[in-house]
C-alpha cells in the first residue's frame, strides 16, 4: 500500500500531478498543508476531478471530508487531542475548529469515513493509540528526504500491530522500500521521494510501487 503526502509547499501544477498519481493507482493522497485555511483546501479540492475524492484524505478538516465525500481524515497530534479530549469526546458538544464550530466526534464514526489516520513516533504508539484510528503513519523510519538532518530511528521489525495498518514514513524511496515488507509494515507514505522532482512524480511512484509489489511477494 502506497500513500502520497502532499508537499507542505506550493507545487507548480500540483492539482494535475495529484490527479495523475491517483490515476496511476496511488491508494491514498493525503492533503497536508500546514497553515492552510479551509478556503485554500476548498480551492484545491474544487479543482480536482470528483472521481478523485474517494481516495483522498485531508488533515484535520472533518467538515470538508464530509462535504466532498473524501475517504477520511488524517488527524495531527493536536487534532487528535482535540477529538479525544474530555471537552468534546462523547458529550455531543460543539467545539471550535479553525475558527468554525463542528461536531468533531462524529467524524470518527466508521459510517462516515473509510478510515481515520494519525501519525506516531514510536512503536509503542501502535498499541497506545485509540483504535478508532485505523491507519498509523510511523516515523521517522529512514533519514528524511524533505527534511535534511531529520534522522531515521525506527528501522526493524514491528511488534504486534493489533489489526492496524502501519505505514512507514520518513525517507522511503526506491532504495529501501524493499525492506519494509520484512519488517511487517503494510506499506509506506511517500513525500520527499515524490515531490523533490515533481515533473517525475508519477514515474517515481511507479518505480517505488513496483519494488513494493515485488518485495511483498517474497
Amino acid at each position: 500500500m502506497i500513500w502520497i503526502i502532499t508537499s507542505p509547499e506550493r507545487i507548480h501544477e500540483e492539482v494535475d500531478i495529484i490527479a495523475a498519481l491517483l490515476a496511476a493507482g496511488v491508494e491514498r493522497v493525503l492533503l497536508r498543508k500546514p497553515g492552510w485555511s479551509t478556503a485554500q483546501y476548498t480551492a484545491l479540492l474544487d479543482k480536482l476531478p470528483p472521481e478523485c475524492y474517494s481516495r483522498i484524505l485531508i488533515r484535520d478538516h472533518g467538515a470538508l471530508a464530509a462535504r466532498y465525500g473524501l475517504a477520511g481524515v488524517h488527524w495531527s497530534g493536536e487534532g487528535m487531542h482535540r477529538l479525544l479530549s474530555g471537552a468534546i469526546a462523547g458529550n455531543g458538544k460543539t467545539a471550535p475548529v479553525n475558527g468554525k464550530t463542528e461536531l468533531p466526534t462524529r467524524y470518527l464514526s466508521p459510517e462516515n469515513f473509510k478510515e481515520n489516520s494519525t501519525g506516531i513516533h514510536s512503536t509503542d504508539g501502535i498499541t497506545l493509540t485509540d483504535k478508532r484510528f485505523q491507519a498509523l503513519l510511523l516515523s521517522p523510519v529512514f533519514n528524511s528526504i524533505s527534511k535534511p538532518g531529520y534522522h531515521g530511528r525506527l528501522e526493524g521489525r514491528l511488534p504486534d500491530k493489533n489489526n492496524r495498518q502501519v505505514l512507514a514514513l520518513g525517507g522511503v524511496d526506491h532504495t529501501n522500500i524493499h525492506l519494509l515488507s520484512n519488517w511487517h509494515f503494510d506499506g509506506a507514505a511517500l513525500l520527499g521521494a515524490i515531490w523533490k522532482t515533481p515533473a517525475q512524480a508519477v514515474e517515481n511512484y511507479y518505480r517505488i510501487q513496483q519494488l513494493w509489489n515485488k518485495s511483498d511477494l517474497t
